[in-house]
């Protein structure tokens, strides 16, 4: 199934920028508003295996989650940079990560487990909690993904199922620990060092692993491919912002030409980089402030799922257009939940980090 992967930076990364550059991000930019539309279009598109819903036949649903998921690595790619750049210390980056990423994730296993698997199994609870499976779902925590709780989901439409939007964390995490590795070992102190380990990668991928050439999708490879787009134009920040139009410009005529020789997947990682972080990087009136009452993304990405199986499972006979308006409104709140008890007061202990 197509997901997302979490890819949710928060604002203070931006504020923390090299004084020195001649142009910053706005505060209020429009990264907040890309990543909530991004996760919703995860929603969106998980929403038709749940519901056992044929797309329409224009609707290509696997690339609508694809394309998320791909917008969440480039947005990822280019925020850790930057963050990795204004304080290049390893313990600090490596703290600010997991800061970001294990109390929400700990939190949507812990309630999985406890709350909404003794909830809806349909073995006895004793049982239940007696099932190794039930224990081994804690390995999600420990990026070793697990999408079965005993006796939960079974008669689904998309059966056996918990929380299908896990499996790319570790993809996301393992970018982080690259990155991290190139900084300790020296290989980010000069840019254009680092720079060129990004083009490597992306040579290699575009001329080896793309689905163009290989008639199969490798996530493995294809996310962090558009994590190192990021990273790469977040190598050369300063005149990116001084000249983004025409970065997007030049990428959409690159894609263009590649779309025309009949390299359609490989024209998406050509553009897709530059245009979104041309938009993410500009702060236009309402988009910017989407995130003024929390970036509730990562909490939509992580909830949304099994929240969708909930509702399937509790009125299998509410249609897809019914069910998805319920699942949106318990899925945002879940996330703004997840934002104010959980996230942001994990992200306040990155101010002890020195």
């Amino acid at each position: 199934m197509q997901a997302t992967c979490p890819l949710w930076q928060n604002k203070q990364i931006l504020e923390n920028m090299d004084r020195t550059e001649p142009q910053r991000l706005h505060q209020a930019n429009n990264f907040d508003a890309l990543r909530l539309a991004a996760a919703l279009a995860v929603l969106f598109s998980h929403q038709f295996p749940v519901t056992g819903t044929l797309p329409p036949s224009w609707m290509n649903v696997a690339m609508v989650g694809g394309v998320a998921v791909m917008a969440f690595f480039v947005i990822s790619g280019y925020l850790v940079t930057i963050s990795w750049f204004s304080q290049p210390r390893l313990w600090v980056f490596c703290a600010k990560r997991a800061l970001r990423i294990w109390p929400a994730l700990a939190t949507v296993v812990l309630l999985a487990v406890l709350v909404l698997g003794a909830g809806f199994t349909t073995l006895p609870l004793h049982d239940y909690f007696r099932h190794p499976m039930t224990w081994d779902y804690l390995h999600n925590i420990l990026l070793q993904v697990r999408f079965n709780l005993p006796g939960v989901f079974a008669d689904n439409t998309y059966p056996n199922t918990v929380n299908g939007s896990l499996w790319t964390i570790p993809i996301e995490v393992s970018c982080y620990a690259v990155l991290a590795a190139a900084g300790a070992l020296g290989l980010m102190r000069w840019r254009w060092v680092w720079a060129c380990i990004c083009v490597a990668y992306l040579l290699w991928f575009l001329s080896h692993m793309t689905v163009d050439l290989t008639g199969t999708m490798t996530h493995w490879w294809e996310f962090p491919a558009y994590f190192a787009f990021g990273s790469l134009i977040a190598t050369f920040n300063r005149h990116f912002l001084q000249h983004r139009v025409r970065f997007a410009v030049i990428a959409c005529i690159a894609a263009l030409v590649a779309y025309a020789l009949g390299f359609s997947y490989s024209a998406l990682l050509l553009c897709l980089p530059a245009v979104l972080l041309a938009v993410g990087t500009a702060s236009w009136p309402v988009i910017s402030q989407a995130g003024r009452f929390g970036d509730v993304s990562y909490g939509v990405y992580l909830y949304a799922f099994p929240i969708q199986q909930s509702v399937r499972f509790l009125a299998p006979e509410l249609g897809f257009s019914s069910s998805l308006a319920i699942v949106a409104v318990l899925t945002v709140l879940a996330g703004w939940l997840s934002w104010r008890l959980v996230e942001q007061p994990a992200l306040r202990l990155k101010g002890y980090l020195r």
